[in-house]
C-alpha cells in the first residue's frame, strides 16, 4: 500500500474516533472540558516521555497499560475521554491522540460555527490589521465567530496569503509576480 493512501486511511480513523467521541460529549455538554483534557494528557505525556513510551511499548502488557491509565487519569478526566483512551491502547492507537484531538477541535469549532483560518505574511501584522481580516471573513463566511493563527512568511515579499481548510486566497506579491511571468512567458 502506498504511503499517501496509508495516510488518508490514518485520517479517516483519526476523525471517526473524533466524531464518535464529539457526538457523546455534545449530548453530554461537557465538548469543553474534554477538550482542557486532551491538552492536560498531551502536556503529560510531554513533559513525561518515559510515561508515554510505556504507554506505546508493545511489549508490556495492555492491561497493565490500562491500569496505569487509570491511575494516572482516572477522576481526572471526564469518563468518554478516559474511554477513548483505553479504546486506544486496546487498538494499538495510542500514538495517534494528537490527530485525534486537533480532529476533534477542528469538529468542535465547526458545531460552534467558528471558522479557522491562517493569516500568512511577509511581515509581522497589527492586532487591528489582523482584526479586520478576521472580521472580512466572518462576514464572508457567515460565522459566529473567527479563530486565526498568524504565520510569518518572508518568501511571500508583501501581501498575505489567506488559508481555510484546503482553501487558498493568494494576494501577496510572490503570487503576483509569478503571475505576471507566466503571461510573459506565453
Amino acid at each position: 500500500m502506498c504511503f499517501a493512501r496509508k495516510v488518508k486511511i490514518m485520517q479517516l480513523v483519526n476523525t471517526r474516533y473524533a466524531e464518535a467521541l464529539i457526538d457523546v460529549t455534545e449530548e453530554k455538554n461537557s465538548t469543553n472540558e474534554v477538550l482542557n483534557d486532551f491538552a492536560t494528557i498531551l502536556k503529560l505525556f510531554e513533559e513525561n516521555p518515559e510515561f508515554y513510551s510505556f504507554l506505546l511499548n508493545p511489549q508490556v502488557l495492555i492491561e497493565t497499560k490500562k491500569k496505569a491509565m487509570q491511575n494516572v487519569f482516572g477522576g481526572r478526566i471526564e469518563e468518554e475521554l478516559l474511554n477513548l483512551l483505553m479504546l486506544l491502547l486496546d487498538k494499538g492507537r495510542l500514538k495517534n491522540i494528537r490527530s485525534i484531538m486537533d480532529e476533534y477541535s477542528r469538529m468542535a469549532d465547526e458545531r460552534k460555527d467558528i471558522l479557522r483560518m491562517k493569516i500568512i505574511s511577509a511581515f509581522p501584522l497589527e492586532d487591528m490589521q489582523i482584526d479586520k481580516i478576521k472580521e472580512k471573513y466572518r462576514k464572508l463566511y457567515n460565522k459566529t465567530d473567527v479563530k486565526a493563527k498568524f504565520v510569518l512568511d518572508e518568501s511571500l515579499i508583501g501581501g498575505i496569503r489567506i488559508q481555510i481548510g484546503d482553501k487558498i486566497i493568494d494576494d501577496s506579491i510572490k503570487a503576483r509576480l509569478m503571475s505576471l511571468k507566466e503571461i510573459m512567458l506565453k
